[in-house]
């Protein structure tokens, strides 16, 4: 029997217990942010699940988020990593009225997609080539972050001091809806802020001697709009606006703007970043403060993981798709470090972010076949 086989028979008998430890997981909320108590029972959950196989866990403590976890197997310094994050965007108590649920070919729960899914698949593909002993003689580690939602501040730097460590670099986010597709190009992500200073005045008796910052920034929202029809690819979206106090009668002295940036190269990149930071001020009398700059580099899929990934997934009737995401994750920084990268290796689904997150119970046997059997080529093929 071959290995793609006998790891397909193992998947598909095992499917039950995966989706049971899939739902612990997802039934452990943990955002980003908002309670550390709690994202820490789910991080303590899954080191206990890698304990039960041999790995070797390092804690890695954060203040402000759930900690982080490195969980080592095998032998050797240059492996493959996998990469993950168990923090969520849905706040504590989403769970009454988005519990974990399976309903036909679909199960949801948040996170549960983005991207709990991913780590327990990961899991059970290590899991499976050992019970098999088909386990390569190659280091696997996995990098378990808590603060991904959030743009991996506190973890960045952490995961590519680990991705250099290694050969390879597999992302256990998401895929998208189709059995086969691939993340192997992701968007870059630039963060922006616009403060602007005028004069405060009376809005009834003295209106004419403020200069205001809502009219100067509404200006600048007009100048923004019209940077998204330059037909570069690039998206810039505002997601904030501050001004003022309700129900007051005074023009304001300051206001602020976010803007999201969005772009498909390192090229776009900068050119987007220069020119957000040159914006003038519209109305005479303003003086603009600009600050924040480029969170996130693109990522660039390596070819040779996509061929494997390929090679792979054919032993298991999957045909292998790429997909370019606008959506940035832990990739975009081990691609820009020069580690070869292959991400969207998790579940497939739909809606992450949303009510609705689900994912496909009839993909995750073949899925997991696939991944499991990279990590066993990568000894070789790398």
């Amino acid at each position: 029997m071959t290995d793609s086989k006998k790891l397909l028979n193992y998947f598909e008998k095992n499917l039950d217990e995966l989706l049971e430890r899939l739902g612990d997981v997802v039934s452990l909320e943990s955002p980003s942010h908002e309670d550390k108590a709690a994202s820490d029972r789910c991080g303590q959950y899954l080191q206990d699940l890698f304990k039960e196989i041999g790995f070797k866990i390092t804690v890695i403590p954060q203040e402000e988020n759930g900690d982080h976890f490195i969980a080592e197997l095998g032998d050797g310094e240059k492996g493959t990593l996998c990469v993950g994050h168990y923090d969520t965007v849905f706040p504590i108590g989403t769970l009454k009225s988005m519990p974990f649920k399976i309903q036909g070919n679909k199960a949801f729960g948040p996170g549960i997609l983005d991207m709990k899914g991913g780590i327990i698949m990961g899991f059970y593909a290590v899991k499976a080539l050992k019970e098999l002993d088909l386990f390569p003689d190659h280091k696997i580690t996995f990098f378990i972050n808590s603060d991904e939602e959030s743009g991996s501040f506190h973890s960045s730097k952490l995961i590519v001091r680990e991705a250099l460590r290694n050969k390879q670099v597999l992302i256990l986010e998401p895929g998208l809806d189709e059995i086969g597709q691939l993340k192997t190009s992701r968007y870059g992500r630039g963060t922006y802020h616009i403060n602007a200073y005028g004069r405060s005045a009376h809005s009834g008796s003295n209106s004419h001697l403020a200069i205001s910052p809502i009219l100067e920034l509404s200006h600048q929202l007009i100048r923004i709009q019209e940077m998204n029809q330059n037909n570069e690819g690039v998206t810039l979206a505002p997601t904030y606006m501050h001004a003022g106090i309700p129900g007051t009668c005074m023009v304001p002295e300051t206001g602020l703007i976010s803007i999201d940036v969005r772009t498909p190269n390192e090229e776009l990149s900068k050119k987007y970043d220069e020119l957000l930071f040159q914006l003038p001020p519209v109305l005479e009398g303003i003086r603009l403060e600009h600050s924040g700059g480029i969170d996130k580099p693109p990522l660039k899929g390596d070819m040779r993981l996509f061929e494997l990934a390929e090679k792979c997934g054919s032993e298991v009737g999957i045909s292998v798709e790429k997909a370019v995401s606008r959506g940035g994750s832990d990739g975009n920084f081990t691609s820009a470090a020069g580690v070869p990268t292959l991400d969207g290796l998790g579940m497939t689904g739909l809606n992450l972010h949303n009510p609705g997150e689900y994912i496909n119970i009839d993909h995750i046997t073949r899925r997991t076949t696939m991944l499991a059997l990279m990590i066993q080529a990568l000894k070789y093929s790398m």
